[in-house]
């Protein structure tokens, strides 16, 4: 059996890459560009590539080594290598985000596995013409922070981000995550200051875009997605909280604008990272379902290797 030879995922491998990100395993967020090299640096990303299946390796809970399930055609066989190079290095094998379904093919071949639920990581799914219409009483509160947004701020805009303003969205985005305090609360802010200032730099190699709302000519929010399959993901949004119902209003207009695209039929919010309140602010929006993430364990043991706080 030829053998998996790992590199480092780069920027540049975007073009190599794209074809096995066409239609996300499970609608899930890390299966995209953006969710993937977006985050290449910080989960310390590498990649290999063996007949039809791509394979990533990475670093979870700040230094335990685990892989991702192949992607591509016959994924059960696709399993197999990944079991072999494993022995081979004599490491534990380790999958990460995992999706519920697929723990019936894992057990097939690991009957010894255990699997961990990741809830801070499950992905929050919408349908995106709810989310567009807010019709009834689970969007009430959505539509009244919308509304005062609007009175109180008549001469808002929404614009798609375009050559004539992405500097001012990498201003704001700049501004915004420099006065987070990213080394006591949000560590991995300071990595994602980078990497969306590198998507606005490059947002047709990452096939993404964005927009920005804007309060008397001056940017307010920035959100950034892409649109993979049957489903808008929404990657970034950062909007400045002095304004009230500045977050509504933006995920609205995102929503409406980049949905409206009739590919659309869903909308992925990602995790919330256990904050307990961007729980509430996604959990608020009446998602339709959470796509369940697993961590799973091949000789069964989750003891040694415990999540960071």
């Amino acid at each position: 059996m030829a053998k998996l030879e790992f590199k480092d995922l780069e920027f540049d491998d975007i073009p190599l890459l794209k074809a096995w990100f066409g239609e996300p395993r499970h609608r899930m967020c890390d299966y995209t560009i953006g969710g993937t090299f977006m985050w290449r640096d910080l989960f310390q990303y590498s990649y290999a590539i063996l007949d039809q299946w791509l394979y990533f390796r990475m670093v979870i809970y700040e230094d335990t080594v685990a892989f991702s399930l192949p992607l591509g055609p016959n994924r059960e066989d696709g399993i197999l290598p990944l079991i072999e190079h494993a022995r081979e290095e004599g490491i534990p094998l380790i999958l990460s985000v995992v999706g519920k379904d697929d723990l019936p093919l894992i057990r097939r071949h690991l009957p010894d596995s255990h699997e961990r639920a990741e809830r801070d990581f499950f992905d929050y799914m919408y349908e995106a013409q709810d989310l567009i219409d807010l019709v009834g009483r689970p969007h009430k509160s959505t539509r009244n922070h919308i509304s005062k947004f609007t009175r109180m701020y008549a001469d808002f805009a929404f614009s798609i981000i375009d050559a004539g303003n992405v500097q001012d969205a990498k201003d704001f985005i700049d501004t915004y995550l420099k006065n987070v305090d990213t080394e006591k609360d949000y560590p991995s802010l300071l990595e994602e200051r980078v990497k969306v200032l590198e998507v606005l730099d490059n947002l047709e190699l990452y096939g993404m875009f964005g927009g920005v709302l804007t309060v008397s000519g001056e940017i307010v929010g920035v959100s950034l997605g892409e649109i993979s399959g049957d489903t808008l993901f929404v990657h970034t949004e950062k909007a400045l909280t002095d304004f009230h119902g500045a977050y509504q209003k933006l995920m609205h207009e995102f929503v409406t604008t980049f949905a409206a695209d009739s590919r659309v039929v869903y909308v992925n919010r990602e995790d919330d990272s256990g904050d307990e309140g961007l729980r509430r602010s996604k959990m608020s929006y009446n998602p339709l379902y959470l796509i369940e993430k697993y961590t799973v364990f091949a000789d069964g043991e989750t003891e040694s290797v415990s999540p960071s706080a």
